[in-house]
C-alpha cells in the first residue's frame, strides 16, 4: 500500500512545497500589485528598488529559510526518534535549544549590542547549542552502555532543565527592553533573515541527507534494537554518535537562524510514518519535504494573519501541533 501511492505522495508534496514558497514570496505584510511583483521577480528594467528589496532582500531569503530549517528540523527529527526508538523523541532533547536560547539571551542582555552585531547572534546561539550538547553526551558517557538511549535521554533532560534555569533568571533580572528583544527570538522569528545565512544550512541539509540516505538499511535495522541491528552487522554506537552529531549540526544551525522552533522535528516525521511507513528510504524524503512545507506555511500565516504585525512561529506552531502530539500519545499508549 504504501509502495503503490509513495511516488504520488512526493510528488504532490513538492508541488505543494513550490507552491507554497511562491505564495511566500508574493504575499506578505506590505501589499504590491501583481504587476509589480511580477517585474520585480523577473529583473524587469521597471522594477522599482524598493519593492525589489522586499522582495529579493527580505521576502525571498525568509521563506527559503523556514523551507530548509523545517526540512533539517524534520530529517533530524526522524534519526533522532530512530537512534533511541522513541516516537516522542526530538532534536531538542539533547539540550540543544535550552543551550542556544541560554547563549543568546547572555548576549542580548550582557553584551554590547556592537558585540553582538559583530559576532552575530546566530553564531552565539550556535555555540551554546553546540556546548549543550557537548555537555549531554559528556553526562551520558558510560563505558559499559555506550551511546545507551535511556542516558542520553536523561542527561538531555538535564541539562535542558540546567540551561533553562539560567535563562529564566537572566530574563529575571534583565532590563524590561533586553527581557522583550531576547523573548521575540525565543519565540522564533524568520523575520530579518539574510542570504549569507542560508549557504551553510544547505549545505549541511543536502550532505546529512544525502549519507542517510546511503545508510537507510542500517537505519532500519536500529528500529529492531541494538541487539538485533549488532547480530545483522550494524555499529550501533558509532551510528547512534553520528546521528546525534548530525541532529545537533542540524539542529545548532536551525536555531541560529530562526531562534526556538518546536514541533517540527517531533510531529513531521511522525506524520511522514503514518503516510509511508518506517523505511527510511522514503520515511527521510518525505518527512523533509513536508516539514519544509509545514513551516513555510506557518510563517506565511504568522506574517498575515495580524498584518501590519507578525505573529511569533511558536504560537501557531504549537496551536497545530497540539491534535496530531494528542494523537501520538495515545498512539503511543496503546502499544504500551
Amino acid at each position: 500500500m504504501f509502495a503503490a501511492r509513495y511516488p504520488l505522495l512526493t510528488i504532490g508534496a513538492s508541488i505543494a512545497l513550490i507552491a507554497m514558497l511562491i505564495a511566500g514570496v508574493f504575499w506578505g505584510t506590505a501589499p504590491i500589485p501583481w504587476q509589480e511583483k511580477l517585474a520585480v521577480l523577473l529583473r524587469t528594467p521597471d522594477a522599482k528598488s524598493s519593492l525589489t528589496a522586499i522582495i529579493w532582500e527580505w521576502r525571498m531569503p525568509r521563506v527559503l529559510a523556514c523551507a530548509l530549517v523545517g526540512a533539517a528540523l524534520s530529517l533530524s527529527g526522524a534519526l533522532i526518534q530512530t537512534a533511541l526508538r522513541n516516537p516522542l523523541a526530538d532534536p531538542y532533547l539533547l539540550g540543544l535549544s535550552s543551550g542556544a536560547s541560554a547563549a543568546a539571551v547572555a548576549a542580548i542582555i550582557w553584551l554590547p549590542a556592537g558585540i553582538v552585531a559583530a559576532f552575530g547572534l546566530p553564531l552565539i546561539a550556535f555555540l551554546g547549542a553546540a556546548a549543550a550538547f557537548g555537555f549531554t553526551l559528556l553526562m551520558a558517557y558510560n563505558r559499559e552502555r555506550p551511546m545507551d538511549r535511556l542516558l542520553v535521554i536523561l542527561a538531555g533532560v538535564a541539562v535542558s532543565l540546567l540551561f533553562q534555569s539560567f535563562t529564566a533568571f537572566l530574563l529575571h533580572i534583565s532590563e524590561p527592553n533586553a527581557t522583550k528583544t531576547a523573548l521575540n527570538w525565543l519565540m522564533g522569528s524568520a523575520a530579518g533573515t539574510s542570504w549569507n545565512e542560508l549557504p551553510l544550512i544547505a549545505i549541511a541539509t543536502a550532505i546529512i541527507a544525502a549519507i542517510a540516505m546511503t545508510q537507510h538499511k542500517q537505519l532500519d535495522a536500529l528500529l529492531m534494537g541494538d541487539a538485533r541491528a549488532t547480530s545483522l552487522g550494524v555499529a550501533t554506537s558509532p551510528l547512534k554518535l553520528a546521528i546525534f552529531l548530525a541532529t545537533a549540526l542540524l539542529t545548532g544551525l536551525s536555531v541560529s537562524i530562526m531562534g526556538i522552533v518546536g514541533f517540527v522535528g517531533l510531529i513531521v516525521p511522525h506524520l511522514a510514518r503514518q503516510l509511508c511507513g518506517s523505511a527510511h528510504k522514503k520515511l527521510l524524503p518525505l518527512a523533509m519535504l513536508l516539514g519544509a512545507f509545514i513551516l513555510t506555511f506557518t510563517d506565511l500565516l504568522c506574517r498575515t494573519l495580524l498584518a501590519p504585525s507578525e505573529l511569533p512561529l511558536a504560537v501557531l506552531l504549537a496551536l497545530f501541533a497540539t491534535p496530531p502530539f494528542i494523537f501520538i500519545l495515545r498512539q503511543t499508549r496503546h502499544v504500551a
